[in-house]
């Protein structure tokens, strides 16, 4: 129960816990032996390769929180990239990665319906399917109908994407954007 209360709940990663117990001092060894290996971060594609043949977008959300104990917590991955930003010559930073292959995708036939569902950042890969809707569409194909159900907290928060859904939506290739706000009203 101690170790759930003063460890776990009060989310002390082994460096919060040596700093809070001075009077430790285990070997340098010892200490590299019990720190965890930094996992390698998926996210999903949120750009069409049509649209973006030489660039990949990712929808990612910057973990950034002040624990318990007061210390700022901040994810490895997201704060890194978040930190990679254009330099002054214009030209953009590099991140290494890997594509996995996905089965997931658009119908062969432009001209079938498609129904996406996202809930908060399901939005990811959707906003793909959408920007290839779109190319297609301008290649003057004939594609079928196109919706989206989009689920978050807040709509002033949490709406990814919100700017360009309203245009895709406007636009006519998003024929209908149906959203939803569980936190904006008393009643969930």
């Amino acid at each position: 129960a101690l170790y759930q209360s003063w460890v776990l709940d009060s989310e002390r990663n082994i460096l919060a816990i040596l700093e809070d117990l001075p009077s430790l001092n285990p070997p340098i060894d010892h200490l590299c032996e019990l720190l965890p290996r930094l996992q390698a971060r998926y996210y999903s594609i949120a750009s069409s390769s049509k649209v973006h043949a030489t660039s990949i977008h990712i929808c990612a959300v910057v973990i950034e929180y002040t624990t318990k104990t007061g210390r700022v917590f901040k994810g490895v991955a997201t704060n890194w990239l978040k930190n990679k930003e254009v330099t002054d010559n214009g030209h953009k930073h590099t991140v290494p990665m890997y594509v996995r292959r996905s089965q997931f995708r658009l119908p062969f036939k432009p001209s079938n319906p498609i129904i996406m569902i996202g809930p908060g950042t399901g939005i990811a890969p959707f906003m793909g399917f959408i920007q290839e809707r779109a190319w297609q569409k301008e290649q003057g194909k004939e594609v079928g109908e196109t919706i989206l159900y989009f689920g978050c907290r807040h709509k002033n928060e949490d709406f990814l994407y919100q700017q360009e859904l309203e245009e895709f939506e406007r636009a006519g290739v998003l024929t209908q954007l149906n959203v939803a706000f569980s936190r904006d009203q008393e009643q969930k």
